[in-house]
Order: C-alpha cells, then sequence, then structure tokens
C-alpha cells in the first residue's frame, strides 16, 4: 500500500512553462483525500515551494533547500523536523570569495534570502528570482552574516564567458577540489552553484520525514528528474522519472516513463498503479 508521494518540481511537477498540469492536480488531490501524503521537495526555499501547495489545494509537507530543511504541514504549523546547516568556516570562506570576485552569493538564513545590492549583479537576480519568484532582501554588505549558519548557499554566475573562470562549471570544479569532501557541491539550473552540508540531499530529508511520520520506503513512490533527485528516488521502492530526465537519472530509476513534465507523467502513472 503506497502512503506517500515524494514530488520534485522543476522538469518533474511543473510543466515547462513552470505550471502545474490540470490532470496532475486533479490525481494527486484524489491521492490526498484518500489519506495519502503527498510531499513537495525542491532546491527552492519553503515560500517559494509552500504555494504550490496552495495552487494543489493540498496541504502538504516539504522538504526545501534540496534537503537541507524539513517541514510539517500547515496544519502542524510548518513545524521544522529536520535541519542541518552549511558549517560557518565554509560559509566565511565562501563570502569572501564572492565578495572579492564579484560573484553574486545567495544566502539563505532563517528562511530569508540576502544578497549584496550590487548593480552590476542585478542580471543574475532576475535570472534567479525569474525562476523561482523568490523575493530577495537586499544588504550592503554580507560582512555580518559571517557568524550564521546559512541553510544553503548558491553561487550564481554565467554558462560562457570570454573569461573561463566567470563560468559555473569552472566554479564548480575550483569548489569540489577544494571542499567536495566537506561539504555538498552540486550544479542545478545552468547558472547555479549550490552549497550545502556534507550529507544534505532529499534522499535524507525524505528519510527524516518518513521516520516522522512512521512509513517505510516501500510505502513510498518518488517522482524526479534532477541529479539532485537521485538519492529519493534511491530511497523511495518505486521510483518514477519522466521522459526528460537525465540519462543519469533514467539510469538508476525503477520506471521510466514514456511520457515527460509536459505530459502529466506523474498523473498518468498513477492513474495506471493506484487506480485512481
Amino acid at each position: 500500500m503506497i502512503k506517500l508521494l515524494t514530488i520534485d518540481l522543476d522538469g518533474t511537477l511543473l510543466n515547462n512553462k513552470g505550471e502545474i498540469n490540470k490532470e496532475d492536480k486533479i490525481t494527486l488531490k484524489k491521492f490526498y483525500k484518500s489519506g495519502g501524503i503527498v510531499v513537495l521537495a525542491s532546491g527552492r526555499m519553503t515560500d517559494c515551494v509552500s504555494v504550490y501547495s496552495e495552487i494543489l489545494g493540498i496541504d502538504t509537507p516539504l522538504i526545501v533547500y534540496n534537503g537541507a530543511m524539513v517541514r510539517l504541514t500547515e496544519k502542524e504549523k510548518r513545524k521544522i523536523i529536520y535541519h542541518n546547516p552549511v558549517p560557518l568556516k565554509y560559509s566565511k570562506f565562501i563570502i569572501n570569495y564572492c565578495l572579492e570576485n564579484k560573484f553574486l552569493l545567495n544566502f539563505y538564513y532563517n528562511d530569508t534570502l540576502y544578497a549584496v545590492n550590487d548593480p552590476l549583479l542585478k542580471k543574475y537576480v532576475d535570472i534567479y528570482s525569474k525562476q523561482t519568484g523568490a523575493k530577495y532582501f537586499f544588504v550592503d554588505s554580507l560582512e555580518n552574516f559571517k557568524n550564521k549558519k546559512p541553510t544553503k548557499l548558491i553561487l550564481i554566475t554565467d554558462t560562457e564567458n570570454e573569461n573561463i573562470k566567470r563560468t559555473r562549471d569552472f566554479q564548480y570544479r575550483y569548489f569540489k577540489k577544494l571542499f567536495g569532501k566537506s561539504l555538498n557541491i552540486v550544479k542545478t539550473n545552468p547558472e547555479y552553484l549550490e552549497f550545502m552540508n556534507k550529507g544534505v540531499n532529499k534522499g535524507i530529508a525524505l528519510k527524516a520525514l518518513a521516520k516522522y511520520y512512521n512509513i517505510k520506503p516501500d510505502e513510498i513512490i518518488a517522482f524526479g528528474d534532477g541529479e539532485n533527485d537521485i538519492e529519493m528516488l534511491l530511497y523511495a521502492r518505486i521510483s518514477v522519472v519522466p521522459v526528460n530526465a537525465k540519462e543519469k537519472v533514467k539510469k538508476i530509476a525503477k520506471i521510466v516513463s514514456d511520457y515527460s513534465n509536459e505530459d502529466a507523467y506523474i498523473s498518468k502513472f498513477l492513474k495506471g498503479f493506484l487506480s485512481i
């Protein structure tokens, strides 16, 4: 018996316009009304994930910041049951590095997104805001944040640049070599380089949530498309990915759908598997 569905947002539940297909809304609402738990799992911050709970009309627990934080339902007052922030020594280094090299750094603390107010970095702010709907709280400097542990950090830069050192992939290689054994460093959207504490991932977060609700992996179906979904997909007994999933993700999934996130692949699978 399946008791819980855990679902990634971008490339999975959301279509390419950033919307939820009507078919998915109807099917997930039926599962929820039958007593099932629907979990939304994303790299985004709480406010940028909870809005989709409202759109679905479902009171969902949330796995946010790529698994660095787990929050319960609105009914349970969004209580935090898991939080694993970035250690200070690493966040201090990354702050200094981004200030010295003029990179935009998203600093997430107490579910607020902080960044330096620099007109030269506005295009990166616009990229992130448009993609996620996140609202920035701008400050003159991040100096005062060096003694605060961020839930997550994101360095945002170019996919291509005449100066290769300004590209996201160069920064990924640099930081992987520097902190690869101490931090979880992942490439998500083409411009994003995300930093989380070692061991942070959606799978660990799902395990914490499942334990809280006394749900076994055999009672979970996971849906995702990206490399940051892999641990979550591996934890669940059944993992279903869309045809648009990354090749690395398809290789570890139990089921690769013939449909994409544009085609409400979640609903098409659930209708056949759970007869809803």
